[in-house]
Order: C-alpha cells, then structure tokens, then sequence
C-alpha cells in the first residue's frame, strides 16, 4: 500500500460532508481532473460510522469523520506552522476533525498509478475542495510536517499552485539560534514525498540564508528526485563547500536525513 495522509480540524462534525458533494466540488474545482474517474462509493450501511470512500480511477479517497479533536497542543502548533498568520488565533477550541487519506494498493509487482507527489497533489485538491464545501473546517493539518494551515489560504494557494508541488504547504521549514547563537535549521514532512528531510545542524548562515538554502534544495529534490548522495558537496561559490551525509536525525525519532556540515574549502 502507499499513501498520504492529513486533517481537517473543524469545530463541529459536520453533516454537509458527504462524497457525492465532495466530488462534485471537486469536479467544479479542478476541470483537469477526468471526471469519469471520480467517483463516490455508496456508504456502507453496515458500517455507518465508516470511512466516506471517493475513487479516482485505482486510487482510492478515504475520509474518516471523528467527533473528537487530535490531542495535539494546537497552540504551540500554530505558533511555529509559516503558514498560520500571527494575528490569527489558533483554533485550540475545534471539536473535531476529519483523517483524509490517498492511498493504492498496486497489484504485486506493479507500479502504482501515482507517485509521491502525485498523492500529495491529489489530496491537496481533496482537502482545497473539502473547505470550500465545509464552514466547519478551522485548519489543515499535515501531521507529516507537523504544522496547520488557515484553511482560505491552504485553497488559495492550491487553486493557484497545483498541480505544481506546494512545499510550503506540505513540508515544515524551522529556522532557529541556539542559546550560544549558532544558527540552525530543519526540514520536516519530506518524508510524505518520498524524500529525506534536511537538516542543518549548525551554521554561521543568517536565519534568512538557512531559509533559501533549504527551500532551494527542497525545490531540487521534488523536481529531479532523491538524487543527492551521501558524501555528495554542494556549494554556490569556490569558497563554499557544504558535505550532505545520509545520518540519523539529530531529534532521535529514527528518521534518516540528509545532514549538510560546512568545511572549510583549501585554496
């Protein structure tokens, strides 16, 4: 099986939500998609409190409605997610939310239909489509990446972007100073796209510099591949010489990434 996985967060459940609506929202929003290929799945009435089931040709939608919230600390997920605006206030009081998954089941042996990127496009059209079916949806959650997304902005930029990769949207880029001030920086949520993540472990970089180098080699990586090995150098000058290991994550959550060490280039 592959797939991809995110979160409405909503502050009620909602009954609007349905997948006969879901499609033809979808169908409205994205003309590009076949619509003979999308299609709603009868609701099994022998399980009511079921997955809502969506098909696009072999790939299958899923959409599991709970009336609880996630457990996670919202707040703190707010205060560090780019594309949640500072004047906005976190939804810390949402009641409920919906698991939204895109997944294949390719026959042994067999390519599946979609990539990575190609389930990670398909399930931001299901999420843009589903908040603008639904008022109740307060956030878009990637687990993966660890951060939500103001739901009129998280549509905004799919309507614009996809079915070109959104990486803001899908990957976490976090920016910080150690207490000695050493510049640091970390990727997360690549791994939903078939990649490592990158981190920084330290640098003598700007905060604004760390940014563009690893938004700079996210964009590499989603349009050539994995294709950065380990002992590989990168660099944009002479004087530059940056090494990228394939090395445990320094955050021990058993992630392998890819680790960029600056050394000091012989002249």
């Amino acid at each position: 099986m592959t797939a991809s996985l995110a979160m409405l967060l909503q502050d009620r459940p909602d009954p609007a939500l349905t997948a006969e609506a879901l499609v033809a929202q979808m169908r409205a929003d994205w003309p590009d998609l076949d619509a003979e290929r999308l299609r709603a799945e009868p609701r099994d009435f022998d399980m009511p409190d079921g997955p809502l089931s969506i098909d696009y040709g072999d790939v299958s939608i899923l959409l599991m409605p709970i009336a609880a919230p996630i457990g996670d600390d919202i707040a703190q997920i707010a205060a560090h997610s780019r594309l949640w605006p500072n004047a906005e206030p976190a939804p810390e009081d949402y009641a409920a939310h919906t698991i939204v998954t895109v997944m294949e089941f390719p026959a042994e042996g067999a390519a599946p239909t979609l990539d990575a990127l190609g389930r990670a496009a398909l399930l931001s059209r299901v999420l843009a489509s589903a908040t603008a079916l639904l008022d109740s949806v307060r956030a878009v959650y990637f687990g993966s990446a660890n951060h939500i997304v103001l739901p009129a902005l998280f549509r905004e930029l799919a309507m614009a972007q996809l079915p070109e990769p959104m990486p803001l949207a899908w990957v976490a880029f976090n920016i910080g100073a150690r207490p000695d001030g050493t510049m640091t920086g970390h990727t997360l949520g690549m791994d939903m796209l078939g990649l490592m993540d990158i981190e920084i472990p330290e640098t003598d970089d700007s905060a604004e510099d760390v940014f563009d180098r690893l938004t700079g080699i996210c964009a590499y990586l989603l349009e050539h591949g994995p294709v950065i090995d380990d002992g590989d150098t990168l660099g944009e000058s002479a004087d530059e010489r940056i090494v990228v290991a394939h090395a445990p994550s320094a955050y021990g959550d058993g992630r392998q990434v890819l680790q960029l060490r600056s050394e000091p280039t012989r002249h």
